[in-house]
């Protein structure tokens, strides 16, 4: 996903292999250059451990999240 296109408050899904070993939604909160800050707000139980040592929150390149779909 282009960085353009994100916004403050936008839901996505993302997957961040270095830190998560399963796609991820949550909340951007902050927006960098090539990446964003998102709030973790649903994830695979697996990852829980890895959640709480991120404190909900992770840095992910734009180029890997894309728009979750409104329900």
């Amino acid at each position: 996903m282009k960085i353009a296109n994100i916004k403050v408050g936008d839901k996505l899904q993302g997957h961040a292999d270095e830190d998560m070993e399963h796609p991820f939604v949550g909340t951007v909160e902050k927006i960098y250059t090539n990446s964003v800050l998102i709030d973790i707000t649903d994830y695979d139980q697996r990852d829980a451990d890895n959640v709480t040592e991120l404190n909900h929150k992770i840095v992910v390149a734009a180029k890997s999240l894309k728009k979750v779909a409104a329900k």
